[in-house]
């Protein structure tokens, strides 16, 4: 079962908006993917969540900076780099991937601060969040 989070991790860090279908040969058909703002069933919903970003953001990358696997469970730690709004965009995160018995994806589970990571690019929304973060923080 190692051999397929490096499968997948391998896939992700390769992953283009020309390589989006092949996706099908990396998750099972009904997929959970969730991250901070969706959460879908299904490779084409899923497919749909990564066109939609490469239509919105510019020169998007994923850099797999570490992978581990148990069981059935692997963790992707990575870092993605864009062009969010026209200026370099770069943070990391990390997936939790469950694996079927075939070594397909059956749930991509993204955990990353949507918080500090976009909301605060915006310029009212991000004011109002640093400004929350700096009262709070020790």
């Amino acid at each position: 079962m190692t051999t397929a989070v490096k499968r997948y991790a391998t896939f992700m860090e390769n992953l283009r908006e020309e390589t989006l279908p092949e996706i099908s040969q990396f998750v099972a058909p009904d997929v959970l993917f969730r991250d901070p703002f969706n959460e879908v069933i299904g490779i084409k919903k899923m497919q749909s969540i990564f066109a939609h970003m490469y239509e919105t953001m510019g020169d998007v990358r994923f850099d797999i900076l570490h992978h581990a696997m148990d069981g059935k469970t692997g963790l992707l730690y990575w870092r993605i780099a864009a062009t969010l709004r026209g200026k370099p965009w770069a943070f990391e995160g990390m997936t939790k991937v469950e694996f079927n018995d075939e070594g397909l994806v059956v749930a991509h589970l993204d955990h990353w601060d949507a918080a500090r990571e976009f909301y605060e690019h915006f310029p009212v929304i991000g004011w109002s969040l640093r400004a929350i973060r700096r009262k709070i923080a020790l």
